[in-house]
This record gives structure tokens, C-alpha cells and sequence, in this order.
């Protein structure tokens, strides 16, 4: 689990500090100097130089040295970060993740989450209340608290004064802690999950402040068993449940413009859009629990669980697509520097990098289709027409998909849209992947003729008349017609066929000479209109 960032100031300096990280992109991570104090550790001390092992679908498992399960992970920058795990473990690198060096903790409990605030101070909070400070980049640890009855499993520095842990207290309560003198001192509270009137034991998993005042956790509760998300007001002096479900909850984050998320069991994810005041359920595509989600920008956002399960949006979480991590053991925690750059920690000692948003080595465009649905006559559509473009990118996934029609504006394609005007069509469009691949321009062009609205009447007499009457609004220019009578015994007149030209409003005739006898079916068709009626012909004079 993880959380370094809030709103306000230390908002500002991460957007600050993402958009630096987005022009280093392109760039070979540097090494920072960095200066480590005792190494007395329980684990093993990575080596002091590595060579990066060649990435797996996007993800490159790193040696961390250790075998203790990493609970969280940390980045204050593109280099800086630390990691937190069991048996009071801490972790620190200077180059990126290319190597990591254990610090003294200076305690054995297991630690659930290490934070930042700006590049100096350092809080890491865990079993038996531990809370740990260092304002020195780790070289000295101090203990501000352990010993207690009770577990905090997330925290966050709001400010550079105000911070809050979260977790369970003795007697299975959700348990909130809040300093606003940057732990000199620090206040607890307990509560009660409240669910139609009921009231829940429980624990807090995660905890997100929008602000010094609003905030929000999720948690999970003992009887029955799943899963709530609680919201405060007032800086954590009461609290309100804003969800409560089935599913246990272990993670929860927000972006910038109000957006939150929350995940849990059996891949559950939540959404909101009003700033926490209500929560969907998403579908993440797959049913392994879901132990940490983090979103480096607005659109993008990746969460990770059992069974090293990591899934990927880019779309606001409409879509999730699952990627290769590269490992089976479980991912308890994820931090993403950038839209591409991130990590992941989880059980015996695992951490992951990856320097492509998770997606493998990717330098092929999408193909895009593009598909018609309507009621073709010989070259043109006698009917509306059903665009449908469908992208497929086996590697890195569609990103989007872009098109225009005739002379409109570029549009970014969502679903199928249907084309009704009579004549030529030309619609553009091409798609981008993941990884930045953009597929060359392609055209579907088509033509459009809806049959004209017509009026035809068919009468006898000496001979067959015809009336055909252009009820529209539009000249209808060089229009085919053909006139045929089948039955009897016609000798004149059997066939007969031409063109017309109608304006709107007028009329057209065909008045054709038949000479024959016996009971016939009299058809015209007029550019793809049928009208046929029965009639009887004797010699020259044709009864309908």
C-alpha cells in the first residue's frame, strides 16, 4: 500500500516534480550521490552496483537484497525512493531502483507504509503503533512511537506539519492518528464503521486527504465480512461511511480533478466522479484481489494484487487491461513516478521497475478496420450507413482511435456512428497504441443514394401510361427506368426501357404502344423503386 501525495502544497511540488520527470523520460536514469548511515539490518544488502536484467512484458524484476515481504513503496522523485516491509526492513535508492540499500529502522515490527513529504522527511508507520521519522533522508531513524497495541497500515504527510496514520486498534476499531506539529505531538481516535444504523468493527486499509479537512479511508470490516470507504470533514474528528459492499478494500486514491479510486477483493474497483460523495463499481477484468492502485495523471492508472496481477488504464478507468508482471508472488503495493515510469513491491522481497507504463518493448502501430452497414445497391447505399472502426494492438493495447468525416473536425472514434446524406463520403482515420506507435492515415469511401421520393401511378387504356411524379425537394437528374409486362401474348410493348430527367415538383410520362392479347403483370422500375399491377391487354387497348 502506499501514499505520498495530497492535495495543497505538496501537490503542487509532485505536479511540479511529474512534469520534470516527463522531460527525463527520454533520458538514462542518473545516478544521484547519497550518503547511507548503518546498515544493520535483518535481510540481505544488495550489492553495491547492478546490472538491469532485461525487461519481461513491460516489468523488470529488481534484486532487492531482501526476502521479506515489501509493503509499500515510495518515490519523492525520478530517483529517490524507499521501501518499507516486514520485520521493520527499509530500503533506499538514489539511482532510479538500479540499486537498494537497507537502512536501520532501528525496530523489527513490520512496517505497512513509508511516505514522503518534500525531499527531507520520511515517516514509515506499522505494527504496534510504530511510527518512524527521519528528517535526514534515513540516515537516523527516530522511533516517535511503537510498543502500542494496535496497527497502522497507511499514512500520509498532508503538510510538511500536519499527518495522519490509519489502521486497528486493540480491541478491532478503525484507529485514526493526526499530528499538526510534525509528530512532536499526536492525537487518536477510534470509531465505528455505521451502516443502516448498525455498527461495524473494522480496520482502515488506506487513507487519501484531498486537504487538511477532507479525507477519506477504506476499510475492512470483521462481522460481516467486506468492505466500506469512510469520508471526514473536519480533519478526522468524525467520520461518515460514503460506501459500504461485500468486498474487502485495501487501497485508495484520487487525481486531480476529483476522480478517486478504491480496490480490493476479488478485483474489485470503485470510481467516483463527485469527489467521494459516490462510488461505482468498475470492471477491472479479473477476480485476484486487488491490493494498491495509483494514478500518476488524470487518464492514466495502474493497480496491482495477488498473484502478481497489474492492471492498466488510460482512460479514466472506463477500460482496464491486465499486463505481464513477470512474477506469481503478491503485489501489495504500486508508486507511479510518471505515466511511464513506476514501480511495484510485494512478498519475499519483490520489486518491480518499469520504464514503459507497464507495457513490453512495443515499435508497431495498431491496424485499424473500418466496417459498413447498409443496403447496397450496385455501387451505392440505398440507406443510412453504420461506420464502425475496430483497433486491435497485441502488444501494448489501442490507445485510441482518431477519424473524420468528409470535411469535419478530427474526432477521437468511441463507438459506431451512422452517415445519412445522399452522395460521397470519405472517412479518415487512424489509431495510436500505448506505447506512442501511430498507425499511418487510411480512408473508407462510400456513396450514399436513398431511393427519391416518388409518386407512380400505372393506368390502361390505348396502351399503357405512366406517371411518375418527383415529390421531393431535389432535381432528379438522368434517372433509369424500365418497363416490362410478363403473361399473355404481347407482340408490342413487352419491354421498354430509358432515362429521365425530373425536376422537383414536375412530372415524367411513358406512354408506350402494346398490341397483344390475354391477362398480363404490368412492372416499372424506376431507379431502385418497383411498381407493378395486373391488367389484360386486347390488341391496342390495355385495361388495368
Amino acid at each position: 500500500m502506499k501514499k505520498i501525495h495530497s492535495m495543497g502544497k505538496y501537490h503542487l511540488l509532485q505536479r511540479n516534480l511529474r512534469i520534470i520527470d516527463t522531460i527525463l523520460l527520454g533520458l538514462i536514469l542518473s545516478v544521484l550521490p547519497i550518503f547511507f548511515g548503518s546498515t544493520s539490518v535483518q535481510g540481505t544488502v544488495a550489492p553495491s552496483s547492478h546490472e538491469a536484467s532485461s525487461q519481461q512484458g513491460g516489468w523488470e524484476q529488481l534484486p532487492s537484497g531482501v526476502t521479506q515481504d515489501l509493503h509499500s513503496v515510495s518515490f519523492i522523485c525520478l530517483n529517490r525512493g524507499s521501501v518499507a516491509g516486514s520485520d521493520g526492513v527499509i530500503l533506499r535508492t538514489g539511482d532510479g531502483g538500479g540499486t537498494w540499500a537497507a537502512q536501520n529502522s532501528g525496530v523489527t515490527e513490520n512496517l505497512y507504509d513509508i511516505f514522503y513529504y518534500d525531499y527531507s522527511i520520511t515517516l514509515a508507520v506499522g505494527a504496534s503503533g510504530t511510527i518512524l521519522l527521519t528528517n535526514n533522508s534515513g540516515i537516523n531513524w527516530t522511533v516517535i512511537q511503537t510498543g502500542m497495541m494496535g496497527t497502522y497500515f497507511n499514512g500520509q504527510m498532508i503538510t510538511d506539519l500536519i499527518g495522519v496514520a490509519v489502521g486497528e486498534n486493540a480491541i478491532f476499531q478503525p484507529f485514526f492518528t493526526r499530528t499538526d506539529d510534525g509528530w512532536a505531538t499526536w492525537e487518536s481516535t477510534s470509531f465505528y464503521i455505521e451502516h443502516e444504523s448498525v455498527m461495524y468493527e473494522g480496520r482502515l486499509s488506506d487513507v487519501f486527504f484531498l486537504n487538511d479537512s477532507i479525507g477519506f479511508a477504506t476499510a475492512i470490516v470483521d462481522m460481516p465480512a467486506g468492505g466500506a470507504i469512510v469520508r471526514t470533514m473536519d480533519g478526522g474528528s468524525s467520520w461518515e461511511t460514503v460506501y459500504f459492499g461485500n468486498e474487502e478494500l485495501f487501497g485508495i486514491d484520487f487525481t486531480w480533478g476529483g476522480i478517486g479510486y478504491a480496490v480490493g477483493d476479488h478485483g474489485v474497483i470503485l470510481q467516483t466522479f463527485d469527489s467521494g460523495g459516490t462510488w461505482t463499481s468498475v470492471d477491472s477484468g479479473v477476480t485476484d484481489a486487488l491490493h494498491a492502485i495509483d494514478f500518476p495523471s488524470e487518464t492514466k492508472g495502474t493497480a496491482v494484487g495477488d498473484n502478481g496481477i497489474i492492471v492498466r488504464t488510460e482512460n479514466n478507468g472506463l477500460s482496464w487491461t491486465e499486463q505481464t508482471s513477470g512474477t506469481t508472488q503478491d503485489l501489495l503495493a504500486v508508486r507511479l513516478i510518471s505515466e511511464q515510469i513506476g514501480f511495484a513491491t510485494g512478498r519475499y522481497g519483490v520489486i518491480l521497475r518499469t520504464t514503459s507504463g507497464g507495457y513490453p518493448d512495443d515499435s508497431f502501430p495498431p491496424v485499424t478496420n473500418c466496417t459498413l452497414i447498409g443496403t447496397l445497391e450496385g455501387p451505392f447505399y440505398i440507406s443510412n450507413v453504420t461506420v464502425t472502426l475496430s483497433a486491435t494492438d497485441n502488444i501494448s493495447g489501442v490507445g485510441s482511435t482518431t477519424y473524420k468525416l468528409d470535411d469535419g473536425l478530427w474526432d477521437t472514434y468511441t463507438e459506431p456512428f451512422v452517415v445519412s446524406g445522399d452522395g460521397n463520403h470519405i472517412v479518415r482515420y487512424y489509431s495510436i497504441d500505448n506505447a506512442g506507435n501511430a498507425e499511418e492515415e487510411k480512408t473508407c469511401e462510400f456513396m450514399i443514394q436513398h431511393p427519391p421520393p416518388i409518386q407512380i401511378t400505372i393506368t390502361g387504356g390505348f396502351g399503357i401510361h405512366v406517371r411518375i411524379k418527383n415529390l421531393g425537394s431535389v432535381d432528379l437528374m438522368n434517372e433509369s427506368w424500365n418497363l416490362s409486362l410478363t403473361g399473355g401474348i404481347i407482340l408490342l410493348g413487352k419491354q421498354t426501357s430509358g432515362f429521365a430527367d425530373i425536376q422537383a415538383g414536375n412530372e415524367f410520362f411513358i406512354r408506350p404502344i402494346v398490341f397483344g392479347l390475354g391477362k398480363t403483370k404490368v412492372v416499372l422500375t424506376f431507379t431502385s423503386l418497383i411498381k407493378s399491377v395486373e391488367g389484360k391487354v386486347f390488341l391496342f387497348f390495355v385495361r388495368i
